[in-house]
């Protein structure tokens, strides 16, 4: 899969902040969003993309399904500002996410973790937001000592979306805290 970013990286040094909410598959990323979606529809200061991807998404509107072919037209005409794989689907954030960024707007977005780096190599105010569940934490060899903006749940979503709002609060309160010259 190739990174149209990465061949081109953006330069602008934007106070724009891409934030990646970040866990394994079925862990309620997509949820988390949706209702961050909602939440925030009337705050200019945030914006949720919706990616494209080669899987049909019935259930959200995050997601916009697109046959492999378009997908590859989109891919070599430089019209992703990243792209990747993940459960057996290509996915694709467009380059109108970049805008936003440019704008000085916070972007939020669910990814899996192995597509981070890809997110960093384009932007370079990345606030990456884990989720995971105590299932997760209880694993042998789990990371122990929890990031400062993880939301965690133990099954409990409504939890879940109060934590990942007091993150997106206290992200968006610093970003914009110190008013611009």
């Amino acid at each position: 899969m190739t990174n149209t970013a990465e061949q081109t990286p953006h330069q602008s040094l934007s106070p724009g902040l891409l934030v990646l909410l970040a866990g394994a598959e079925a862990r309620g990323k997509d949820l988390l969003i949706a209702q961050a979606r909602r939440r925030y529809a009337g705050d200019p200061r945030l914006e949720f993309p919706a990616r494209l991807q080669t899987r049909q998404s019935a259930h959200d509107s995050e997601h916009i399904g697109v046959p492999r072919r378009v997908f590859r037209d989109i891919e070599r005409a430089q019209g992703f500002a990243v792209s990747w794989q993940h459960a057996d689907a290509d996915h694709g954030l467009t380059a109108g996410a970049l805008e936003a960024l440019d704008a000085g707007r916070i972007v939020v977005i669910a990814v899996p973790p192995a597509a981070i780096d890809r997110f960093r190599a384009i932007w370079p105010n990345v606030e990456v937001i884990p989720l995971a569940s105590d299932v997760d934490a209880a694993r042998p060899g789990s990371q122990r000592t929890p990031h400062a903006s993880a939301v965690r749940h133990s099954g409990d979503i409504a939890d879940a979306v109060r934590r990942f709002n007091r993150v997106l609060d206290t992200l968006a309160a610093r970003q914009f805290s110190s008013a611009r010259v």
